[in-house]
């Protein structure tokens, strides 16, 4: 496996190793003799589909790659892919529609002030775009023809950071909510990077990194300053989706160092001053309630579980609950980061809901069959 999460990988005679990325194939220009990659990952395709893997975040990848060239791939609206719509859900099993338009969403985030939702779009260009709760309209944010995905909003609400492929390889970049002004860089590295939570006093940004030797790693980013990475969680395993509670103490996050993913809570900034598992039976995508007194999770059945924290001056956690179960498109192939909110006052959830569990039929998927591939391939991914 590759990057963040990737898999399904492929060596082909030009000179690249191909995989899968949640709905998208990238290259990787590999040198076969030294065993070394020369650059980051290059984007060469979006909106595959992908087999549902039991307990897990992705399947397996449909596609393949003849040695003379031909690139054969699978489409349609399962996974990644399908268009979905939004609602609240509480936790009496009540549901309210929100008038969303259906779109591919993913990852929405709700703005600190609770009137507007960012969105991870993956039809189109692969865009953020914001839905307006009292205004009822949704706007794009981001134009750029590279993939823009993994929104999130700082504490006031004025900027949206956001992981961005317009120029190379997945790196950070925010951009100001309203529309106006252009995206500003954050980092500047070949490691694929994701954004997933900003501190409550704006000062820290933290984000996925993948890396080739410690699979997905926890970092964080100064905002000010020199905006400097400093890695907060790199083990041998899996560690990801980091959330900071709202007091600024805690940082939950989603690790697969016991066979499985779990979440676990460890103290920030000092997150070597201890560690608790606070799933049971597996979980993933945790999120802090807004008072800092729950921690919310999704469990291996898609069902959002909430675990009560005792305050005080330790960590003490209580027994995990189900409060909400669906069905809602929490655990989709291919998909890695978080794929729900809570409101400010903690009591309803934004979910997203997709078309097949209203009972609709979903089209069949298509063959694509693409010849002389390998000149599209050296194309968007010399090799040196």
């Amino acid at each position: 496996m590759l990057w963040r999460g990737g898999s399904d990988a492929r060596y082909v005679p030009t000179g690249h190793l191909i995989y899968a990325l949640d709905d998208a194939l990238f290259a990787l220009p590999l040198d076969l003799e030294r065993l070394e990659v020369s650059g980051g990952p290059v984007p060469l395709l979006a909106g595959f589909q992908r087999s549902v893997g039991p307990a897990t975040n992705t399947g397996t990848a449909h596609y393949d790659v003849s040695d003379g060239g031909t690139l054969v791939h699978v489409v349609g609206i399962t996974g990644v892919a399908q268009a979905r719509t939004l609602v609240w859900a509480d936790r009496n099993g009540r549901e309210e529609a929100i008038p969303a338009p259906p779109r591919t969403y993913l990852y929405p985030r709700i703005s600190p002030d609770g009137t507007q939702v960012a969105l991870d779009v993956r039809d189109q260009e692969n865009d953020i775009w914001i839905w307006s709760l009292a205004r009822r309209t949704l706007t794009r944010l981001t134009f750029d023809p590279g993939f823009d995905r993994y929104p999130v909003w700082t504490p006031d609400g004025r900027r949206i950071a956001f992981s961005s492929q317009r120029a190379g390889a997945a790196n950070l970049f925010w951009q100001a909510a309203d529309g106006t002004g252009a995206a500003e860089r954050l980092t500047e590295n070949t490691q694929v990077q994701y954004a997933s939570s900003v501190s409550a006093d704006g000062a820290t940004l933290v984000f996925d990194e993948q890396q080739t030797a410690t699979m997905a790693d926890i970092q964080s980013l100064a905002l000010g300053g020199d905006r400097r990475a400093t890695p907060l969680i790199a083990t041998p395993f899996t560690e990801s989706t980091g959330d900071l509670s709202r007091d600024g103490r805690w940082l939950a996050y989603r690790s697969n160092e016991s066979g499985r993913n779990e979440v676990y809570v460890r103290p920030f900034p000092g997150v070597d001053g201890g560690r608790w598992q606070v799933s049971t039976g597996g979980g993933t995508q945790p999120l802090w309630a807004p008072n800092s007194r729950e921690l919310f999770y999704v469990d291996l059945d898609g069902r959002i579980v909430a675990v009560p924290i005792q305050p005080g001056p330790g960590f003490t956690a209580g027994n995990p609950q189900v409060i909400v179960e669906g069905p809602y498109a929490t655990i989709l192939p291919g998909v890695n980061g978080r794929m729900y909110d809570v409101s400010r006052d903690g009591q309803r959830f934004l979910m997203i809901k997709g078309e097949d569990s209203a009972g609709q039929a979903a089209p069949p998927p298509q063959i694509v069959v693409v010849q002389n591939w390998f000149e599209e391939l050296k194309r968007l991914a010399p090799v040196n």
